[in-house]
């Protein structure tokens, strides 16, 4: 670990990578719900099923984005 590491859980090379990939999909217009990979990855496939940029703040959680929810969302309005 180096010396930046005492404090965190994660090691500062996987932070790193973390954030970059954060700040890829924040580029993209996705909003995960956190800056970890695999809340990247679920708004990364969240946003395939939408078609369109997944908003954490805005939509239903990942889990729940299914072809039939989007059918329903998009039926309501909401995308």
């Amino acid at each position: 670990m180096g010396t930046g590491d005492a404090s965190r859980d994660i090691s500062d090379k996987k932070w790193t990578s973390e954030l970059n990939e954060y700040k890829k999909a924040r580029a993209e217009g996705i909003q995960p719900a956190g800056t970890t990979r695999r809340h990247i990855e679920e708004a990364r496939k969240a946003s395939e099923t939408l078609g369109k940029a997944y908003d954490a703040d805005s939509m239903p959680k990942t889990k729940d984005i299914t072809k039939e929810s989007v059918a329903v969302m998009k039926q309501i309005g909401q995308i």
